[in-house]
């Protein structure tokens, strides 16, 4: 479902977008106020509740909240953030199978910490998509991995004759907490917002065995991860992953080997297109399907 941004908040977004795009070291430190604003919180609510989504730990559901009065659960939230009283509680992880075999856990927090990370979600992004590199498709506004598959295609057509498809395995699971930290402070400097994104990547995950007993893992003891679930967790690995692809760039490593990298529909893999020259005649080039290192 789409819902339609407000002017308000648009305008925000533009202007953020554009400070980060004309002044590429500028680092933003008066953002935390935004995140709590009544329209920010209104409109995260919007969105979280279009996607729907299974409740977290509390067992708290959408209907609950607006049978007990949607407005009066956003004020608490407000006050709750504008008071620096907010509190992130424990991701729910459900295991989900995988259509080749195995499973993939999926962490799902409460429908409040995913308005709150939403919220944060709606200030951050524009001054990191002034920042991400074009090669990067995934998890994007306005780009899907239909646009990725055309750039490869335009790269096959230009005379490149391969395509590696390569995944990441368990890429979110493995993010290091430092590092991400690092690239993030890098645009912003906001103390209370970094706090606020440090306590959802260390919050511990809610798990249950098969007789229903409920145990606590991970949180900050591992110093890694970020939950496949959080709705904030794709913007937060579509930064760690631009220090790649900034890389690649900037060190000439897709000249050397004649290469150009594709982040395509999600961050957790990527295409990378073999440029060695070749006649072209015309035909697709071949395929190859890598293993997940």
């Amino acid at each position: 479902m789409s819902l339609t941004t407000p002017e308000s908040i648009r305008m925000l977004q533009r202007k953020l977008y554009r400070k980060a795009k004309e002044e590429p070291e500028y680092r933003f430190y008066q953002l935390y106020d935004k995140i709590y604003r009544e329209d920010v919180l209104a409109h995260a609510y919007a969105l979280v509740r279009a996607n729907q989504g299974a409740p977290g730990v509390d067992g708290c559901t959408f209907e609950q909240i607006e049978a007990a009065g949607l407005e009066e659960w956003l004020t608490d939230l407000r006050k709750e953030l504008h008071d620096k009283t907010y509190q992130a509680q424990p991701v729910r992880r459900v295991m989900l199978p995988k259509p080749g075999g195995g499973e993939r856990p999926l962490g799902i927090p409460t429908i409040r910490d995913r308005v709150a990370q939403q919220a944060a979600k709606l200030v951050l992004e524009p001054i990191f998509e002034a920042d991400l590199e074009p090669s990067a498709y995934g998890y994007r506004p306005q780009r899907s991995a239909h646009d990725a598959i055309r750039q490869v295609h335009k790269l096959l057509c230009a005379g490149y004759n391969d395509v590696v498809d390569a995944d990441l395995s368990k890429y979110f699971d493995t993010i290091p907490h430092g590092e991400l930290m690092q690239s993030l402070a890098r645009r912003v400097v906001d103390r209370n917002l970094l706090r606020l994104i440090k306590m959802w990547l260390t919050v511990p995950v809610e798990e249950r065995d098969g007789k229903g007993k409920r145990r606590m893992t991970g949180g900050g003891r591992t110093g890694r991860g970020t939950p496949q679930g959080g709705v904030i967790s794709p913007l937060l690995a579509n930064v760690y992953m631009n220090r790649f692809l900034k890389y690649w760039r900037r060190s000439g490593q897709g000249k050397r080997l004649r290469a150009q990298v594709i982040n395509t529909r999600t961050t957790s893999w990527f295409s990378v297109a073999d440029a060695r020259p070749r006649h072209w005649s015309g035909r697709a080039g071949r395929s190859h399907d890598s293993d997940s290192p």
